[in-house]
């Protein structure tokens, strides 16, 4: 249940610009659910296809051959923790202010990666707050548990009106990675729509081969059916949970899409997606796997030294929004030509 070393994360750099989020007393939380999100209702969804949502945003400075056509398939994305600060353990999906960052940040800037040219669907769903994982108490699992309930009733409404027997690219971030994995294993893992899967992407979680059954880790850049996932770290930097399993988190390197990879040539590094929804930077960034988790090495940009930071859990997807995007569109159709 490990996910950063560090809550109080300043989001800074080539990535984000925001304020520090001190972590709350839970002490000071009540334990009352709000309602339950209603799925028929169009408000209660991030991204609906049908619709323009920030999620279709363009980034800025992207080349025009940059575009993509339409394909054949779904995506069904999970949003990360954007609730650090509240009275109650969870922000429903009526809350504004939660909803406001959602859309301008994590819909903006890691969603629209998997804008492939395909249906994109990401459910609003009660989020646990950002100290669960942390507390790790009962009442933390029990506020993950109940905010899983909404993920899943997204998910079974999105098959039973929407999917039509497409293919399936499931995505996520951090906490969305965290109820993603449990997605992967009720409804993929050695289940019937394993044959509709076309890749798992789970950046910012620790995720592990044991988690899965049958669904195999990605190990080439086109295999579909199969789960990737990393955690960025700066290079020469491990977080302090790393090892409390025997096994080692599964790390994808997000540009060479290799298990494990080593280190990237700086020419396949496509490009970063800043906070105001710029394409920047490309053939900037190289990394590696050690230990299960992704090692950045310091950006090769100006000021680099004081961008280069420890924890690059926010940057898990920016920094490689271009390699992800064309990643998630070749495995979409790898599937398709099956």
């Amino acid at each position: 249940m490990k996910m950063m070393d560090s809550i109080g994360i300043c989001l800074v750099g080539m990535v984000l610009v925001s304020g520090c989020a001190t972590l709350q007393d839970p002490s000071l939380l009540q334990y009352i659910p709000p309602p339950a999100p209603n799925y028929d209702l169009s408000e209660h969804w991030a991204s609906l296809p049908h619709r323009l949502d920030p999620s279709d945003e363009w980034p800025k400075n992207l080349p025009e051959s940059e575009a993509l056509d339409s394909i054949d398939v779904d995506v069904f994305f999970l949003y990360p923790t954007q609730y650090f600060k509240g009275e109650i353990w969870h922000a429903g999906p009526e809350n504004e202010e939660v909803n406001l960052v959602t859309d301008n940040y994590p819909m903006r800037l890691q969603a629209s990666a998997f804008n492939i040219g395909g249906r994109l669907y990401a459910p609003r769903y009660r989020q646990a707050h950002i100290g669960v994982f942390t507390w790790q108490d009962s009442l933390s699992s029990e506020a993950l548990e109940l905010a899983y309930e909404d993920v899943r009733a997204a998910f079974m409404h999105y098959l039973e009106h929407w999917n039509d027997g497409r293919g399936i690219i499931l995505a996520g971030h951090s906490q969305g990675s965290w109820h993603e994995r449990w997605l992967i294993q009720e409804f993929f893992d050695g289940q019937p729509l394993a044959g509709q899967l076309v890749a798992a992407y789970g950046p910012g979680f620790d995720w592990y081969a044991s988690d899965f059954q049958r669904v195999p880790i990605c190990k080439t850049p086109t295999q579909t059916g199969c789960v990737c996932s990393w955690m960025s770290y700066g290079e020469g930097y491990f977080p302090q949970w790393l090892g409390h399993r025997e096994e080692s988190p599964i790390c994808t390197h997000p540009v060479t899409w290799e298990w494990n990879g080593g280190l990237n040539a700086l020419e396949d590094h496509r490009g970063v997606v800043l906070s105001q929804m710029k394409f920047t930077h490309q053939q900037k960034i190289q990394a590696f796997a050690e230990r299960g988790v992704l090692q950045i090495k310091s950006p090769d940009v100006p000021f680099s030294r004081m961008l280069h930071r420890d924890n690059w859990h926010i940057g898990d997807i920016n920094l490689f929004w271009l390699n992800i995007r064309d990643n998630a569109r070749a495995r979409a159709e790898a599937f398709l030509k099956r």
